[in-house]
Order: C-alpha cells, then sequence, then structure tokens
C-alpha cells in the first residue's frame, strides 16, 4: 500500500475525525460545566462540536478523492483556506435553510476549523507511475 493510499484509509478517517469532534467538545463544555452555563454546555456538542465533525468528514472525503484523482494538488495552507472557505459557505447554506441564526459564529468558525485543520494534516502528493 503507497504511502498516498495509508494516508486516507479507515484508521486515518478515525484519527481525524474522532478529534475534530472531541476536541471542541471538550475545551467548551469543561468551561460551561465549571461555570454552570448550561446554554454553553447545550452548544458545546451541537453547534460548536458537530459542525467541526461534519467538516472533517466531508474534507476528508474531498482530500481522498483529490488524491486518487490527481487533481487539485496544491500547497496545504492554500487547500487549508480554499476547504474552509468552501466549509463555511456550505454551513451558511445549512445555517439558512434551518434557519439556525442564533449559533452561527459558534457553526462558522467550528466548520472553518475542522476543515482547515484536516487539510493541513493530509497533504496531497503527485504520485508518479514508475
Amino acid at each position: 500500500m503507497t504511502q498516498a493510499k495509508k494516508s486516507f484509509c479507515g484508521n486515518a478517517f478515525l484519527k481525524a475525525a474522532l478529534p475534530s469532534y472531541l476536541f471542541p467538545l471538550l475545551s467548551s463544555a469543561i468551561p460551561a460545566y465549571f461555570l454552570d452555563k448550561p446554554d454553553l454546555l447545550k452548544a458545546s456538542y451541537t453547534t460548536i462540536a458537530m459542525p467541526s465533525l461534519f467538516a472533517t468528514v466531508i474534507c476528508f472525503i474531498l482530500l481522498w478523492q483529490f488524491q486518487e484523482r490527481q487533481i487539485f494538488i496544491i500547497n496545504r495552507i492554500v487547500m487549508a483556506l480554499v476547504l474552509g472557505i468552501t466549509m463555511v459557505l456550505l454551513a451558511l447554506g445549512v445555517i439558512y435553510i434551518f434557519k439556525w441564526e442564533t449559533g452561527i459564529w459558534n457553526i462558522l468558525i467550528s466548520s472553518f476549523l475542522g476543515a482547515a485543520i484536516v487539510a493541513m494534516m493530509k497533504p496531497l502528493t503527485k504520485t508518479t507511475i514508475a
């Protein structure tokens, strides 16, 4: 199995998806618990952690397809920005459709971070035919 294929296997997917949900959840739920802020505690697992997870899953699949098809092989920082902005635009569409304006900033920031982090962790490489 080539290195490019290893970076998009099931184990790599779990290594990207689990932290993308757990880290935002814990970083907002723990202070919410100690500060006795039930609204922040609820937002921790809904409008903070979930958008990050969804963005990570979508971007992981996109990056895997880009690698397989050898398209959009660009610098990882540029890819992080492109995917981050794409996920923010997708999140804006979801916010508009479902009328979730109350959590707009949580959703947008979490979506951007989830996309940018997975793009930085999974750089695309050109494969050469030997």
